[in-house]
């Protein structure tokens, strides 16, 4: 069968059709797969919290179906605390700085910094009663220091890597 030029150039149209569906689907790919390895790297993050933290303040499996949701919500009122405290490093970047700012502007930032931390320690305050309902207070002191340690293995995970340390290890909690 011989094809005619129109149905050539139909069939050429289409194909550049398809090529450009397949390009932008490419484009799509590339744009979401960093987001999914940075959400996976997340999860993973979650899931060694989690486990970490459940070891280390010897959750019961009991105790775990209570102290998981009210943990959540305490990292939750953590979170709005910390946007407050990234609106305050906004608002210096926005200013181009520190001394870029008015010093009634600069007494407002520490005015909120010392807000915000305030606010931090009742909320810590607050949970500790709130942990008792569910573990004991020896859990309750076990978790505070649990944080801590998770924070650091974090921070000297993040070392490792910028110095070109490669894959993060396995972690096991000491």
């Amino acid at each position: 069968m011989l094809l005619t030029s129109k149905m050539h150039f139909k069939i050429m149209r289409t194909l550049k059709k398809i090529s450009k569906s397949f390009f932008a689907l490419l484009g799509l790919i590339a744009l979401f797969v960093p987001a999914l390895q940075a959400q996976n790297r997340k999860d993973n993050i979650e899931n060694m919290h989690t486990a970490y933290l459940t070891e280390k303040i010897n959750l019961t499996p009991e105790q775990s179906q209570k102290f998981w949701p009210v943990y959540n919500q305490f990292k939750l009122d953590q979170e709005e605390l910390q946007k407050q405290r990234k609106q305050n490093a906004q608002t210096v970047k926005t200013a181009g700085g520190i001394d870029n700012m008015s010093d009634a502007d600069v007494q407002k930032l520490i005015t909120n910094e010392i807000d915000v931390k305030t606010r931090e320690l009742d909320l810590h305050k607050k949970y500790v009663v709130k942990f008792q309902e569910v573990i004991s207070l020896k859990q309750v002191a076990k978790l505070f220091i649990a944080e801590e340690q998770f924070k650091l293995y974090l921070l000297e995970q993040l070392k490792k890597r910028r110095q070109g340390g490669g894959r993060e290890s396995e972690f096991v909690p000491q």
